[in-house]
């Protein structure tokens, strides 16, 4: 398998993030922090959530929600928003409706939530489709936002995470936000960056370390300096997945790229 070459600018703080929604979210949420050199991108720190603010889902999570803004680019591993026909019906069309309607007087668990998107779904199709996707899901090969795989990292990763950094003037949320900020914040897919590398985008979990391995062999050969990291990406699948979100979170922080296609306000896959 053969790597894409990444080019890197200078200075840049970059965090990566394998989140989870679990109600144990810390024990498999890990950050990845590292730094753009001249040289490539030096990581600088990697750890598990619960190592830092414990195991509890919502400590964690507001633990990474504390942590995100001391970053100039941030990549996250949940689903951002919604379909538009979604958003259009419940949320005025717009990812802040989303946020509103998450944290106010909308659903209030990840199985309400699901249930409600694939409800609507079905009424919008008018053929008994419950899944749909976003582009951005489409083009990158992702599930559907609310499939009962990732319900949960999308319900908690809106509500516990970007509602509280959708009004602060030195966040953007991206695509849905934009201008100058401090922090941009930006939805990344680990298979998807693995897969763009010419990695191994699946299979690389469990038991399967010889394929983690060669992963983190790839990144590495990104100029990706691991900073002493390895044993943990080779050991723990969900730190190398952190890895990937840092790698993405990095492409964006060198060149600042926006969305090519899909609705704004349905987000975009960073890669």
């Amino acid at each position: 398998m053969s790597a894409r070459r990444v080019g890197w600018g200078m200075s840049s703080r970059v965090l990566g993030v394998d989140f989870s929604g679990a109600s144990d979210a810390g024990r498999s949420l890990w950050l990845t922090e590292a730094r753009e050199t001249g040289d490539g991108l030096r990581v600088e720190d990697c750890y598990r959530a619960a190592d830092e603010w414990g195991p509890d889902r919502e400590d964690a999570h507001a633990g990474l929600r504390s942590r995100l803004t001391a970053f100039d680019v941030v990549g996250l591993d949940f689903p951002f928003s919604l379909p538009q026909a979604l958003l259009d019906e419940h949320c005025d069309g717009e990812w802040a409706g989303l946020v509103e309607w998450l944290t106010l007087d909308g659903p209030t668990d990840p199985d309400e939530f699901a249930s409600t998107c694939r409800s609507t779904a079905r009424e919008h199709t008018g053929d008994g489709t419950a899944s749909l996707r976003r582009e951005t899901d489409l083009r990158r090969a992702a599930l559907c936002p609310y499939d009962r795989m990732v319900q949960y990292q999308t319900f908690y990763g809106i509500r516990n995470v970007l509602a509280g950094l959708a009004d602060d003037p030195d966040v953007a949320v991206a695509p849905m936000q934009d201008g100058d900020p401090a922090t941009r914040v930006v939805e990344v897919y680990p298979a998807a960056t693995f897969g763009w590398l010419g990695l191994y985008r699946e299979g690389y979990k469990s038991d399967r370390r010889d394929r983690r391995a060669t992963n983190v062999d790839g990144i590495e050969a990104c100029s990706v300096d691991l900073g002493g990291f390895r044993e943990a990406y080779e050991r723990h699948h969900d730190a190398l997945d952190s890895l990937a979100a840092v790698v993405s979170a990095g492409r964006v922080a060198e060149n600042g790229r926006r969305p090519l296609h899909g609705p704004r306000e349905e987000g975009h896959i960073y890669v």
